[in-house]
C-alpha cells in the first residue's frame, strides 16, 4: 500500500473525527463557557483522555505492531493470535488494578494534578465527581489502541480511525438532549464518554474476530518471550509518541492555579491546533510505520530512507499552512469557531493569542512524529523516550517562567518550545544512529517551504487589515476567512512552485510507487 493512499484513507477518517470535534468543542463552549463547570469538566475529560492520545496515536502500535507483524509472517496465525490474547489478558488485569484504586482515591488524583483547584472548592468537587464518572474510558483507551494494532497489521486503517468519531457523537448528543435529569449537561457529557468507550470496544473487537479473522481473547497462557518484549517497550514509546498531549497536559494543570476560565482558554487554543495535528500526523505516522518496518524487515534501507525523507517533506508541507493561519489570523479563526453564547468576545481575545502560540510548534510535533516513527520501526523505544523526557523537563521548567507574566500564552508558549526540543533531539538520535540520513535536497526543499509558509502568512496578514476595515470579531465571517486563505494557499503553492520543492516530493513519490 502506497504511503500517500494510506495517508489519505486514514487521514479523511480523521478529518471526519476533527469536523466532529470542532462541532462538539462549538457546542459545548456554547453551552459551558469558560466557568468552573467548564473548566472541571475539560480537566477531567483531558485527565482520562489522554491515554488515548498516548497510546491510540503510535505508542502502541510502535510496541505491538511490529512485534504481531513478525510472529503474524515467521510462525503464522495460531501464534500471532496466543501473543495478542496474552497481551489482552494482561491488559484486563493492569486495568482493574488500575480503575477499583484510581476510583476510589480519585479525591488524591485530582488534588495532586489540580494545584489550583483548593480542595472542597466548586472546581474541585466537580472534577472529582465528573472524573470518576469518565474514568472507565480509560480501561477503553488501551483495548480500542490494542484492537486498532491488529487491524492496522492487516492492512485495515479504515475502521480504527473512524471509531474514533464515536465518542464525539455520544458527546454532541449528550448536549443536544441535556441534563435529562442529571445535575448539569456536563455530568451527560460524563456518563456519555464512558458509553463511548464501551461501544468503541465492542465494535473493533468484532471486526477483528469476524471481518479479520483473528481470535483475540483471555487466556490461561499469561507469559511469552513476545510479551514481554512488547510491555517492556509500551511505557517508554507513549511517552515518546505522546509528547505533545503529556506537554499540553502538564500546562492544563498549570492553569489551573490561575484565574477562573484560563483552562478552557488552554483547552479550545489547543483544540483549534489539534485539527490539523489530529488530520495529518495521525494519518502520517499511522502510514508510515507499517512500510518502514517492512523496509527494514527485507534490510531495504534505500526504500526506508525514500519513506523517511518523503514523510518529512509531507510533514512540513502539511503544517506550514496551518501555522500560517493561525500565527496570521488567530482572532478571526477562534471567534469564527466559539463565540456563541457564553463563549464571548472577552473569552475570544483571551484565547486567540494562546492559539498563536501553539501554533508555533505545529511542524515540530509532525517533524517528531516523522522521526519517532522511523526510531519505532527499528525496535528503537529507548531514545523517543529519552527524547521525551528531555521535552517535558524543558516544558515543566519553562511553563513557570513565562505563565506568571503572560499566563495561558506563555503555557502555549511553553508547550512549542518544548515540541520544537523534542523534534530536534530525535533527529540528532536518529542522525547518531548512522542508518537514516535526511538528504540536502530534503532540507534544501524544507527550507523552501519555510519561505513559501512566510510568505503565505505575510499575505494572510496584509489580506486581514484590507477585508477587516475597523469590524470586529463577530463580523468576521466564513466567505472572508475562505477568500483569505485560498489567497494564501495559492501565495504558498506558487512560492513552493518557483523554487522547485514540489517537484522534488513528486520525484519521491514515483520512486516511491515503483517499490
Amino acid at each position: 500500500m502506497l504511503l500517500i493512499r494510506t495517508i489519505l484513507t486514514v487521514g479523511s477518517y480523521t478529518l471526519m473525527h476533527r469536523l466532529s470535534c470542532v462541532i462538539r468543542d462549538t457546542i459545548q463552549a456554547a453551552v459551558l463557557g469558560t466557568g468552573p463547570l467548564s473548566d472541571a469538566f475539560i480537566l477531567a475529560f483531558k485527565l482520562v483522555n489522554i491515554l488515548r492520545k498516548l497510546f491510540a496515536e503510535g505508542s502502541f502500535n510502535a510496541a505491538f505492531l511490529p512485534r504481531f507483524s513478525a510472529i503474524l509472517n515467521t510462525q503464522g496465525q495460531p501464534a500471532a493470535e496466543r501473543m495478542a490474547s496474552q497481551v489482552f489478558t494482561w491488559l484486563l488485569i493492569a486495568l482493574a488494578l488500575i480503575l477499583i484504586p484510581g476510583l476510589l482515591f480519585f479525591p488524591t488524583i485530582i488534588r495532586g494534578y489540580a494545584v489550583g483547584f483548593p480542595p472542597g472548592s466548586t472546581r474541585f468537587l466537580y472534577a472529582v465527581e465528573l472524573g470518576r464518572i469518565c474514568f472507565p474510558y480509560i480501561a477503553a483507551s488501551f483495548l480500542v489502541a490494542l484492537l486498532s494494532s491488529i487491524l492496522n497489521t492487516i492492512n485495515r486503517f479504515a475502521l480504527p480511525a473512524a471509531t474514533q468519531l464515536i465518542l464525539n457523537l455520544f458527546l454532541i448528543l449528550s448536549m443536544l438532549l441535556g441534563a435529562c435529569g442529571l445535575p448539569s449537561v456536563a455530568h451527560m457529557m460524563a456518563w456519555a464518554t464512558s458509553c463511548a468507550g464501551i461501544v468503541q470496544v465492542l465494535l473493533l473487537w468484532s471486526v477483528v474476530r469476524y471481518r479479520g479473522g483473528i481470535s483475540v481473547g483471555l487466556t490461561r497462557h499469561l507469559w511469552s518471550e513476545e510479551t514481554r518484549k512488547v510491555f517492556c517497550k509500551i511505557i517508554p514509546g507513549a511517552v515518546g509518541a505522546g509528547i505533545w498531549p503529556i506537554n499540553v497536559m502538564i500546562g492544563t494543570a498549570a492553569a489551573s492555579s490561575l484565574q477562573s476560565g484560563t483552562v478552557s482558554c488552554i483547552y479550545y487554543a489547543n483544540q483549534v491546533t489539534q485539527f490539523p495535528l489530529g488530520v495529518l500526523g495521525i494519518g502520517l505516522s499511522t502510514a508510515l510505520l507499517p512500510p518502514l518496518s517492512r523496509a527494514i524487515q527485507k534490510n531495504d534501507w534505500e526504500q526506508a530512507q525514500n519513506q523517511l525523507n518523503l514523510g518529512i517533506l509531507l510533514a512540513v508541507v502539511m503544517t506550514l499552512p496551518a501555522t500560517a493561519l493561525f500565527l496570521a489570523l488567530p482572532e478571526q479563526v477562534t471567534s469564527l469557531l466559539y463565540e456563541h453564547g457564553k463563549f464571548g468576545h472577552a473569552q475570544v481575545c483571551a484565547t486567540a493569542p494562546a492559539l498563536a502560540m501553539f501554533a508555533l510548534g505545529l511542524p515540530a510535533y509532525m517533524l517528531a512524529k516523522v522521526f519517532s516513527t522511523a526510531l519505532f520501526s527499528q525496535g528503537n523505544t529507548r531514545h523517543p523516550f529519552l527524547s521525551g523526557l528531555i521535552s517535558v523537563g524543558s516544558c515543566a521548567g519553562m511553563i513557570p517562567l513565562f505563565a506568571p507574566f503572560l499566563q495561558q500564552v506563555g503555557i502555549a508558549l511553553a508547550v512549542s518550545c518544548a515540541a520544537w526540543a523534542n523534534a530536534l533531539t530525535l533527529y540528532l538520535f536518529l542522525k547518531r544512529g548512522k542508518r537514516f540520513s535526511v538528504s540536502q535536497e530534503t532540507w534544501r526543499a524544507c527550507a523552501s517551504l519555510v519561505l513559501a509558509g512566510g510568505a503565505m502568512g505575510g499575505v494572510l496578514y496584509v489580506g486581514r487589515t484590507v477585508l477587516l476595515m475597523g469590524a470586529s470579531g463577530a463580523e468576521w465571517g466564513v466567505l472572508s476567512l475562505l477568500v483569505l486563505g485560498g489567497l494564501g494557499g495559492f501565495f504558498f503553492w506558487l512560492t513552493g512552485r518557483l523554487f522547485g520543492s514540489f517537484t522534488f516530493m513528486h520525484s519521491l513519490m514515483q520512486e516511491e510507487k515503483k517499490d
